[in-house]
């Protein structure tokens, strides 16, 4: 087993992020498996310097020495960051333009829900026909995915998507099991459909992806960074301890379920 902890310093973890990083230390020390630390960091707008730091706070603070990965944010930013594997991700975009799944889609955020409304992305660019090398031009997948239309390969901003990064780095890093959060089983299917047009016998099909339930608030809505869900930090600085977080995961360990 080889699994990974894959935190997106956009913002300060919480009891949520947690309780996954000691889900997936849990499950590889039981089945004697290693750790990989990935920092997704690949869009550099969205990376806070505090955030970076409270990674490796909360690693300490639970008690994860034995992974591989960055041990600092300078260690980090010269060795471990995804803007050096970007020529990995490029790869995969290409080769899926080269193989005709890509359109071009200009439309904003705005427009989208000003056509939809709450709903999903409605293909409106795609048979535009619009040249893939259209300036300000986000690149989309010509297939839905299990009820998820167009998924984004390739952002407005030039940078390979979420998606992709994500897929590459688990196969770089030899990942043979993850475990997620439910509300990233849209991700896990479009992360297997890209995998499938790359090749039929991709190793990412072999992936074991478990998905657990999620760590609520106190009104049953799901924790958020961007909605400001109380930080580890704070439950450090207000007495938490580890074994709180210990007694979470394996309970939510019985409830995982295979992708």
């Amino acid at each position: 087993m080889r699994t990974r902890i894959a935190p997106t310093p956009s913002g300060f973890l919480h009891l949520g992020n947690a309780v996954n990083i000691a889900m997936v230390v849990l499950l590889a020390r039981k089945h004697e498996g290693s750790i990989v630390l990935r920092v997704d960091d690949l869009d550099p707008q969205m990376v806070v310097s505090d955030a970076v730091e409270d990674i490796f706070a909360t690693l300490r603070w639970l008690g994860v020495n034995d992974y591989e990965g960055p041990r600092t944010a300078a260690d980090l930013v010269d060795h471990w960051s995804q803007r050096h594997r970007i020529a990995r991700y490029d790869s995969i975009v290409q080769r899926l333009h080269d193989a005709g799944h890509l359109f071009a889609c200009t439309c904003t955020r705005r427009e989208i829900v000003m056509r939809q409304g709450a709903g999903e992305y409605d293909g409106h660019c795609l048979h535009a026909n619009l040249d893939l090398a259209t300036s300000g031009a986000a690149w989309r997948l010509r297939h839905s995915v299990q009820g998820l239309p167009y998924p984004v390969i390739r952002t407005k901003a030039g940078l390979p998507s979420y998606q992709v990064a994500s897929l590459a780095d688990d196969i770089h890093f030899g990942i043979t099991h993850i475990v997620r959060g439910q509300d990233l089983e849209p991700s896990t299917r479009i992360q297997r459909r890209i995998a499938l047009l790359l090749a039929p016998n991709h190793p990412f099909v072999d992936v074991t992806i478990y998905h657990h339930p999620l760590v609520t608030d106190a009104h049953g809505g799901k924790l958020s960074k961007s909605q400001g869900a109380m930080g580890v930090r704070e439950r450090i600085a207000a007495g938490a301890e580890p074994d709180d977080v210990y007694a979470m995961a394996r309970t939510m360990l019985e409830q995982l379920t295979a992708d």
